[in-house]
């Protein structure tokens, strides 16, 4: 393994084992079972970051102890009895990606429920993967006595062979003379990050195994395995010696440190994250399961939250936080909080709106500009006809119209519209706009006293304002009926700005010729359900993305530091 190449262990350890309760963290000779899977895989010299996915608080403090991370609870859809693991696995993997910022080469899956397979085990699949170029290594053990030629099948008192195509032999056999049969003995899993995030599979195409001595292949799935392992272990035979690093110096989880919930999947670097656990007894999760969060927020101070969340954060949710002081998100929107509500119980609500970073931000801005062009030209159109098998066969259908010399109409002059107009003017176009509440000091920038100036004028039109009580189904019937005809609408502010109807119609009428949105009204609600998204399943005239205007490397860490900034203020924190 000449190349630097970066490995992940994820150790997934859920709360809710119905055979044996409280398994992965059953004490074994003074330590937790979970902490021998966490002592091997420190043993091995190719991974680089050892983490465990589970749903439960204890679990998650044991495996801290021991020095493995827990950056967020699991979501409880994905610890169930019926959850399978290779999905528990995926959003483990992406989920920390997020957090991160980082992207991984491969990743290996070790259960905490094979405490015996060690660090030497885990060196040798890893370089059977990377070397030999496979999708996966998957650790298996010989069958041994539990031959499956073997097996039989009783049924009404008599025996027969259950392989039919491998028979016992009549006149007696011996476990020696069989062809070699091997089983999945659960010990390790390790994959490319391919095959678990785009395949959605722990053995991939192409899978290769790796023969564990029995010794080791004690996989614990009822009481007598947990005894049988118990005794083992307190006996000496098991390489792994787990090593509790926790101390009193590190305890910095006290009542001097406000308590922080964050529920956003902001890039946290390495460094800011240290920060954020430096400063403040942190629990984080990407849970959206309201009872959960509920509890959560019962012993929580602050709330760095998600932009676009599933849900509102409202009274319902926020009548258990009794400590709650503020809540921050890192958008410039706030529509998915109750900020009424907030008032009354005296919570700081704070956005990204009028901080002076926001400037710096242009993520929102090109991909707005990024919209029109994918609209204006039929990019998508085009891209569905290639993938359908066609390919110039219908060239109406394809044909487009420049944006040179256009007229592009801008309802909304703050940081996105301004940026558009800047972008539009390197393609010569011709820019409208208006805002009431700002003067536009740009020789090249037509500012408008009536909205309708710019609605009769405009080729294409962007949706750049602020969702408030003004704005709230600001485009409605009245302003189509304004509308240049055959106009392209172009909306990335929110989806409760125009009346959806109304785009419907518009478009149906060929009043638009083309429209597209990053957003769309209540979407905490089921998005399948909005009007625009099942209008956009039948027809071509519609473009929708789902609210990622603002999803960059950068915008996400730039907000990041700016949250860390705004609850350090707030808590007078240095």
């Amino acid at each position: 393994m000449k190349k630097k190449i970066s490995i992940l262990c994820i150790i997934l350890a859920r709360g809710g084992s119905k055979g044996i309760p409280g398994k992965n963290i059953y004490p074994i000779n003074n330590h937790p079972l979970i902490s021998y899977t966490i002592a091997a895989a420190f043993g091995s010299k190719y991974i680089n970051e050892v983490i465990v996915s589970t749903d439960d608080n204890k679990i998650s403090k044991e495996a801290k102890n021991y020095g493995a991370k827990v950056p967020f609870l699991r979501p409880k859809k994905l610890a169930r009895d019926k959850t399978l693991s290779v999905d528990a696995l995926r959003f483990t993997v992406l989920e920390y990606e997020k957090f991160t910022g980082k992207k991984f080469d491969y990743v290996i899956e070790l259960p905490c429920v094979s405490p015996f397979r060690d660090s030497n085990d885990i060196n040798i699949a890893l370089e059977k993967l990377i070397k030999l170029k496979c999708d996966s290594v998957i650790s298996y053990v010989n069958t041994g006595e539990k031959h499956p030629t073997r097996l039989k099948r009783i049924k009404n008192l008599s025996v027969s062979d259950f392989c039919r195509e491998y028979p016992e032999p009549k006149r007696g056999s011996r476990r020696q003379d069989f062809e070699p049969c091997f089983i999945r003995n659960g010990a390790i899993y390790a994959m490319t990050r391919e095959c678990i995030v785009h395949q959605r599979s722990r053995q991939g195409n192409k899978s290769l195994p790796f023969i564990m001595d029995e010794n080791k292949s004690v996989n614990i799935d009822n009481k007598f395995d947990l005894l049988l392992a118990k005794t083992l272990i307190e006996n000496g035979y098991c390489n792994n010696v787990p090593k509790k690093i926790f101390t009193q110096k590190k305890k910095y989880y006290n009542k001097q440190k406000p308590k922080l919930l964050i529920t956003t999947p902001l890039h946290f670097t390495g460094d800011l994250e240290k920060k954020f656990r430096k400063n403040y007894e942190c629990t984080i999760t990407r849970t959206e399961n309201l009872k959960d969060l509920k509890k959560i927020l019962m012993n929580v101070d602050a709330w760095l939250c998600s932009p676009c969340p599933t849900y509102v954060i409202d009274k319902g949710l926020l009548e258990t936080a009794k400590n709650l002081k503020l809540i921050v998100t890192p958008s410039t929107g706030s529509n998915h909080i109750d900020i009424d509500y907030c008032k009354k119980r005296i919570i700081t609500v704070k956005t990204l709106l009028k901080t002076k970073f926001i400037k710096n931000i242009h993520a929102s801005s090109e991909f707005t500009f990024s919209l029109m062009l994918a609209a204006f030209k039929k990019i998508p159109k085009a891209i569905s006809v290639v993938k359908s098998g066609h390919w110039r066969d219908e060239e109406d259908i394809l044909r487009s119209k420049e944006l040179y010399g256009k007229n592009l109409g801008i309802i909304g002059f703050g940081r996105i519209g301004s940026n558009v107009a800047k972008y539009a003017k390197a393609f010569n176009m011709n820019v409208y706009a208006y805002d009431p509440l700002k003067k536009i000091n740009s020789k090249s920038i037509a500012q408008k006293k009536k909205y309708q100036d710019v609605l009769k004028n405009a080729d294409i039109l962007f949706i750049c304002v602020n969702l408030n009580d003004k704005t709230k189904n600001m485009v409605n019937k009245n302003w189509f009926k304004k509308i240049k005809n055959g106009a392209v609408l172009i909306n990335t502010s929110r989806g409760e700005v125009i009346v959806e109807k109304e785009i419907i119609k518009a478009l149906k009428s060929k009043k638009l010729s083309y429209a597209a949105t990053d957003v769309v009204a209540h979407e905490q609600r089921d998005i399948s359900k909005n009007i625009l998204v099942k209008y956009s399943k039948k027809n071509d005239n519609l473009i929708i993305t789902p609210h990622v205007a603002g999803l960059t490397n950068e915008s996400e860490t730039k907000a990041a530091k700016q949250s860390y900034m705004t609850l350090n203020k707030f808590f007078k924190n240095d």
